[in-house]
């Protein structure tokens, strides 16, 4: 074999490896979950889903951490069984608001899933979450949906102070202020603080 074809085969050769690193890079997947990777984070960030059963609720939050952790962990739930038509997601990791927004209403209208729910989500509204409305700031609120309107594309909320907002996902902005809240608020009617010291069930 000539000197100049040994130079071409190894040069394919670095090429071919090449490209297949940098593809399993891409590609990776975040490897095995383990809880003792991540630190707890305090919060009050919790969700509640009442209609389904409990096996139906664990179904659909591993669908949506499967469709949003290909890369990274950054959705962590703990799901509990609260009785057989209501549980509770609690996040003693954190989740981000967005993603937590888009979670309330995947769980509403779930793609695998045909289940009735009504999903309910509280948490303390805080000036680096993405799309909050600057009124909402340290307010607490609740986040839901109105499957009455039609529109699968957007989330509402109440602040405490009982103002309404809209955050439409398509246009990937702060939510608006409504003329009236479509829900009052409420308050959740257990501390999610409190409820983080239920055993439950880690979905990642």
């Amino acid at each position: 074999m000539s000197p100049i074809m040994s130079i071409v085969i190894i040069a394919i050769v670095i090429i071919a490896l090449g490209f297949s690193w940098f593809n399993g890079k891409t590609n990776s997947s975040p490897g095995v979950f383990s809880e003792n990777d991540f630190p707890l984070i305090p919060n009050d960030k919790g969700i509640v889903i009442e209609g389904p059963e409990y096996s139906e609720v664990k179904a659909a939050c591993t669908d949506f951490c499967r469709m949003y952790n290909k890369n990274e962990y950054s959705i962590i739930i703990k799901l509990v069984g609260i009785d057989q038509k209501t549980s509770l997601l609690l996040f003693p990791y954190e989740i981000d608001f967005t993603n937590y927004c888009y979670l309330v209403n995947y769980l509403e209208y779930p793609i695998n899933q045909h289940y009735q729910a009504m999903v309910t989500g509280w948490l303390t509204a805080k000036k680096i979450d993405q799309w909050i409305h600057i009124n909402s700031v340290n307010k607490k609120i609740m986040v839901y949906n109105v499957k009455e309107l039609n529109r699968g594309d957007v989330v509402y909320y109440t602040s405490m102070d009982q103002k309404g907002y809209i955050i439409d996902f398509q246009k990937n902005s702060n939510a608006e202020e409504m003329e009236s809240p479509i829900k009052r608020y409420i308050s959740c009617e257990k501390d999610v603080k409190d409820l983080n010291n239920l055993t439950g069930e880690l979905i990642a």
